[in-house]
C-alpha cells in the first residue's frame, strides 16, 4: 500500500484498456479500510492525484471479499453496487475485475476495466483480464520473492563479516579470488584482494616447516584447482611492514553454480606466540594459558593431567561437576572421561606422540558442545587447546540452508511458470492449442536466450552481442533447412541487445508460425524474403524489416487477422520496442513491415 507508481503496472493497466477497448483500468489493493490505486490508467486528473478511494467508493472490495470475478454491466440497475458512491461520484456504469491474489491464495486486490456506459462483457474480456492478470500477479510475486532473496542476502553477508574466522571464495578451475568477509581482509591486508600471484602481492607464504609455497601450492588453490580438501593446514604468512601472521586454514570445494572453493582463516599468531613462549618461561606460559579464552590441558606420558587452565576447569564444572573440576587434576582423562574414549581427540593423541607432529580433532563435549582441539607433543607431553566452535559451526550450517532455501524458491518460480501455461490453456477455447501456442513462444525466447547468454557472465553482465541474421536463422531452423532456396535474408549486420533480440524472439516466432500453417513455409513453389536495413526516423536511426510471402496459392480476398498471435505482435512492437508494424496483403502472399528505434534494441 502507498508504493509509489511502477512502469510494469502501469503497462498491464494500459495494455488492457487498450485490448479490452475501455477508458478505465486499476490495479487496486484493499484493506480493511481503504482501496489504493497501485496504478490507473484513464482516471481523470482530479482523482487521479489521490491514488485511493474510501470503500463506500469501492467496487474491488467485493471482488477481494468474494474471492471472485465482478461482472457489472450496469451498476445503476445492480443492487450488488446501486448505492457504491462510485457510480455517483466517479461515474463507474460497467465494471469487470478480477482477484489479484499471492502464492499463498490470499487476494490482495483487483485488476479491473471501467467504462462509463452500460456494456455487456464478453467470455473474451473476462478471459483477456484474467490473463493479464496472471500477468500482474507474477510481477507482484517476483517482487516479493527479489525482496525477500535481497533481504537475505544482506542478513548472509552481515553473518559472513561478522564472524571471526575469515572466509575466502575463489573460481573453480582457475583459483581466481572474488571475494572474501572482514576478518579476511583485516588478516591479509592489500594482499587478499590480489588474485595475479604472490609475487605480485608482495606476500610470502610458508609451510609449517618453513618451506616457501607457491602460488598455486597455496591451501586455496589447491581446493581450486585441484579439488583437494585441505583441513587445518598452518601457513605463516610475511608482509612488508608488517609481523609474521599464523594461520590455520582449511579449504574444499562446494557445490555451487558456478563451482566455487571455499578456504577459511583461523588465526593462530596469538597461540603460535604463546607455544614460543612457553619453553623460555613455564610462568609466562602458565600466565598465557590462565587469560586465554581457551581450554588448555597438558598431559604427561600416561594421559594424566599435569596442568589444566581455569577456562577448562570451568568448563568441566559446568558440563560435569565442582567436585570433578578440583579432583581431575592428576588423573587419566581417558579413564576420568570415559566419553572420550574412540573419539578423534584419543586417535589425534595417539598420533601426535607417534609423529611429534601437532594435530587437530573436534570433539563433542559432555554438554553437546563442540570443541575444536588442538594438539602439540613435546618430550612425551601433549598440550592440547580447546576451542568452543559451537557458535561458528552453526553459522556454516545456517548459510548452507540458506543456500538450499534459495535453490527452493528457484524451483518454485519455474513451476509456477508451468502453471501459468496450464491456467492460460483452461481459459482459452481451445486449451490444447492455446497451450502448444504460449510453450512454442517460450521455447523461442529460449532459443533466443541461447544466443544471449554466452555474452554474459558473473563478471561482465550482457554485453549486446546477438547478431539479428543468427537470430531470424535459430527461429527458422525448426521449419526450413539453411539450404531451402525459398528462404532469402538480406540485410547488413545489425547486433541486438538483450531486449531487442527477445521480443523480436517472440515476433519471428509469431509470423514463422503462421507461415508454416497458412503462408510461404506451407507450400512448395512459394518464397520468403526477409531484408532489413538502417533508416533515418523522425528520433533517431530506425531498423526497417520487412516479412514478405510472395508465390503462395491465390485468395479471394485478404484474411482478417484477429487472432492472439497478431495481437501479441502489435503489442510486443508497439508497448515493447516502441516501433510500428504494418501488414500489406498481396493476392499470393503477405507483407509485414516492422520499424523500430535502433537506441531501443542496438548491442
Amino acid at each position: 500500500m502507498d508504493a509509489p507508481s511502477q512502469e510494469a503496472f502501469d503497462r498491464a493497466t494500459r495494455l488492457a484498456a487498450r485490448i479490452v477497448g475501455t477508458p478505465v483500468a486499476l490495479v487496486s489493493l484493499v484493506d480493511e479500510s481503504r482501496q489504493f490505486l497501485l496504478s490507473q490508467t484513464g482516471v481523470d486528473d482530479s482523482t487521479a492525484g489521490l491514488r485511493e478511494t474510501p470503500l463506500s467508493h469501492s467496487f474491488c472490495r467485493h471482488v477481494v471479499e468474494n474471492d471472485s470475478s465482478l461482472i457489472v454491466s450496469d451498476a445503476r440497475q445492480d443492487p450488488r453496487v446501486r448505492d457504491n458512491g462510485a457510480v455517483d461520484d466517479l461515474n463507474v456504469i460497467a465494471y469487470l475485475g478480477v482477484p489479484l491474489r499471492t502464492i499463498e491464495g490470499d487476494v490482495l486486490g483487483s485488476f479491473c476495466v471501467i467504462g462509463h456506459e452500460p456494456r455487456v462483457w464478453t467470455d473474451e474480456d473476462h478471459a483477456t483480464l484474467l490473463d493479464l492478470a496472471a500477468g500482474v500477479e507474477a510481477e507482484i510475486r517476483l517482487r516479493r520473492q527479489t525482496n525477500l532473496a535481497h533481504q537475505e542476502h544482506e542478513v548472509f553477508r552481515a553473518i559472513l563479516d561478522q564472524m571471526p574466522i575469515g572466509v575466502a571464495l575463489a573460481e573453480a578451475g582457475t583459483g581466481r579470488l572474488l571475494d572474501t568477509n572482514n576478518t579476511a581482509r583485516n588478516l591479509m591486508g592489500a594482499a587478499v584482494e590480489v588474485s595475479a600471484g604472490l609475487a605480485n602481492s608482495g606476500l610470502q607464504a610458508f609451510d609449517a616447516n618453513g618451506q616457501p609455497y607457491s602460488n598455486e601450492a597455496l591451501p586455496l588453490n589447491r581446493a581450486a584447482l585441484r579439488n583437494e580438501v585441505i583441513t587445518a593446514e598452518e601457513v605463516t604468512i610475511q608482509q612488508p611492514g608488517r609481523a609474521p601472521l599464523h594461520l590455520l586454514i582449511s579449504a574444499h570445494r562446494i557445490d555451487s553454480d558456478p563451482p566455487l572453493a571455499v578456504a577459511t582463516l583461523l588465526n593462530v599468531t596469538e597461540r603460535k606466540r604463546a607455544e614460543r613462549n612457553a619453553f623460555q618461561s613455564a610462568e609466562r606460559l602458565a600466565h598465557f594459558h590462565e587469560v586465554t579464552r581457551d581450554g588448555i590441558l597438558e598431559l604427561d606420558a600416561e594421559n594424566c593431567v599435569r596442568y589444566s587452565n581455569g577456562v577448562m576447569r570451568e568448563r568441566v564444572r559446568r558440563a560435569h561437576s565442582a567436585k570433578l573440576a578440583d579432583a581431575f587434576l592428576g588423573a587419566n582423562i581417558l579413564q576420568e572421561f570415559p566419553n572420550l574414549q574412540g573419539t578423534e581427540l584419543e586417535a589425534a593423541m595417539g598420533r601426535a606422540r607417534a609423529t611429534q607432529q601437532p594435530q587437530a580433532a573436534d570433539v563433542v563435549a559432555h554438554d553437546a558442545r563442540v570443541l575444536e582441539a588442538r594438539l602439540f607433543p613435546e618430550d612425551g607431553t601433549l598440550l592440547i587447546y580447546l576451542r568452543d566452535v559451537t557458535d561458528e559451526r552453526a553459522v556454516a550450517q545456517a548459510r548452507e540452508i540458506l543456500a538450499r532455501e534459495l535453490n527452493h524458491r528457484v524451483k518454485n518460480l519455474f513451476a509456477m511458470m508451468s502453471g501459468l501455461i496450464g491456467m492460460t490453456a483452461r481459459h482459452a477455447t481451445s486449451p490444447a492449442s492455446m497451450a502448444e501456442g504460449l510453450r512454442a513462444r517460450i521455447n523461442a525466447l529460449a532459443r533466443a536466450h541461447d544466443l544471449v547468454s554466452p555474452t554474459a557472465t558473473l563478471e561482465t553482465g550482457f554485453r549486446g552481442e546477438v547478431d539479428f541474421d543468427a537470430l531470424i536463422r535459430a527461429i527458422l531452423a525448426p521449419y526450413v533447412s539453411a539450404q531451402d532456396l525459398r528462404v532469402v535474408l538480406e540485410g547488413l549486420p545489425v547486433l541486438l541487445n538483450q531486449a531487442g533480440a527477445t521480443n523480436f524472439a517472440l515476433v519471428l516466432h509469431e509470423l514463422a508460425t503462421n507461415a508454416v500453417k497458412y503462408g510461404a513455409l506451407s507450400c512448395e513453389t512459394a518464397k520468403l524474403h526477409l531484408s532489413w536495413q538502417i533508416v533515418p526516423g523522425d528520433e533517431g536511426p530506425m531498423l526497417a524489416f520487412d516479412w514478405h510471402e510472395s508465390g503462395c496459392p491465390e485468395r479471394l480476398e485478404p484474411p482478417r487477422p484477429t487472432g492472439f498471435g497478431n495481437r501479441l505482435i502489435d503489442l510486443t512492437i508497439h508497448g515493447q520496442l516502441r516501433g510500428t508494424y504494418g501488414t500489406e496483403w498481396p493476392a499470393d502472399g503477405f507483407l509485414a513491415r516492422i520499424h523500430v528505434p535502433m537506441e531501443l534494441i542496438k548491442g
